[in-house]
């Protein structure tokens, strides 16, 4: 599974996010995990499937060499992001529920953008996204140049 697109969309009063049609059966039978994104940089949940979690957590400690267990600050990063991802459930109208606290530290209202980044959904507040893209313009053509 590989997700791409950006779509807008709106969360409900409960933090409900209708998946985008392009996105519903990407998630068939997949138990899902959700969490803040730990980067600065970036104010979005994050969206995993149970595996590609599991794949990223494990890449997030290769970028460092490795998971060291005798390490206690690996140990308590590994800690701390598994601690943080909740699972959540697709319910019966392809309706996720985003927890309030990720919504919260993330900064989403109500109106959002779902943006398919490979192996996760990134979900963003729409109007940040806009501006962070307005922003990093210019590394488009600094990357591809």
């Amino acid at each position: 599974m590989y997700l791409t697109g950006t779509y807008d969309r709106n969360l409900d009063e409960k933090g409900r996010l209708s998946l985008p049609p392009a996105f519903k059966g990407a998630f068939d039978g997949c138990r899902l995990k959700v969490i803040s994104a730990p980067e600065r940089e970036v104010d979005a949940v994050y969206v995993f499937t149970e595996d590609t979690f599991k794949e990223w957590l494990d890449s997030v400690f290769m970028a460092k060499g490795g998971y060291n267990p005798l390490d206690p600050t690996h140990r308590f990063m590994k800690g701390k992001l598994n601690g943080e991802a909740i699972e959540l459930k697709i319910d019966s109208a392809s309706r996720i529920s985003i927890p309030e606290a990720a919504r919260v530290k993330s900064g989403l209202d109500h109106e959002v953008s779902v943006v398919g980044n490979g192996d996760r959904l990134e979900i963003w507040d729409r109007e940040k996204l806009a501006d962070r893209l307005a922003a990093t313009e210019n590394l488009a053509a600094d990357f591809f140049g």
